[in-house]
């Protein structure tokens, strides 16, 4: 996109944010406890990083769509949008945890069914039936949640709304456009399974190759990986924003 190009320094912030998740991928790389003990610290770094980021780098590439950006915008929508999207995430979080449940108690409770109909020897297809029923309408439902609330951070952002109003015009926004909103969520999807695939081939390499070998291999797979995550991570953010902005309604874009 012409706004990353206008501006490079996007893809140094998505750089160093890359490179920021090095430690937690070489970690996958040790055989040890010590290699747990790694990736839990920074995961829990990047807890408190990523509402950071995510603000500034939506700032960042708002402002680079108009012309040019800089870090101070970085620095500036990060701290201004930090608690609003902190909490966002909190809220995310609680519904992931009443989401597993859900499905935890929807298999103990269907298992525990499936158990008693073999032993008495009845015919179970019916409650079989039923219990992957219910099991298929949970993942339409955690893909339907998912599809609805991913511009919570734009609308945070671009429209200054809270925690819970950058979810509900996220559902505004996209329930106005469901279609092409499918469409940009397939891109999205398709570069998220790439990078994935490479992350998991650099967990394999505990078996593939030998403790010496495996730390320098395991560095530069994971410096590699930074880089282009940084790169495609810029131009991904830029896209994102430029789709956000486009399907909002008319009269709640910025005046210029």
């Amino acid at each position: 996109m012409d706004a990353v190009r206008r501006n490079p320094v996007i893809i140094l912030v998505t750089l160093l944010f890359g490179l920021l998740q090095i430690p937690q991928l070489l970690s996958s790389s040790l055989t040890t406890d010590i290699g747990l003990v790694v990736s839990g610290l920074f995961s829990l770094v990047l807890v408190f990083v990523l509402p950071f980021y995510f603000g500034g780098i939506v700032g960042m590439v708002a402002e680079a769509l108009d012309g040019k950006t800089s870090l101070r915008t970085f620095l500036r929508e990060g701290r201004a949008n930090y608690v609003s999207i902190f909490g966002a995430y909190l809220l995310l979080g609680v519904a992931m945890v009443v989401y597993f449940v859900a499905i935890a108690v929807v298999g103990g409770v269907g298992g525990f069914f499936a158990v008693g109909i073999g032993q008495s020897g009845g015919a179970g297809a019916g409650s079989l039936l039923a219990l992957v029923g219910i099991v298929l309408l949970l993942f339409v439902l955690l893909f339907a949640f998912s599809f609805f609330v991913q511009f919570f951070g734009q609308a945070i952002v671009l429209d200054g709304k809270g925690a819970v109003g950058g979810f509900k015009k996220s559902i505004r926004v996209v329930w106005g456009n469901k279609l092409s909103t499918l469409g940009y969520m397939a891109i999205i999807v398709v570069f998220s399974a790439v990078f994935g695939t490479v992350g998991g081939i650099i967990g394999t390499l505990p078996t593939l190759y030998d403790v010496n070998d495996l730390l320098v291999i395991a560095a530069v797979l994971s410096v590699g990986l930074a880089i282009v995550t940084g790169i495609i991570g810029a131009f991904t953010a830029a896209y994102s924003v430029a789709f956000y902005e486009q399907i909002r309604a008319p009269k709640e874009q910025p005046t210029a």
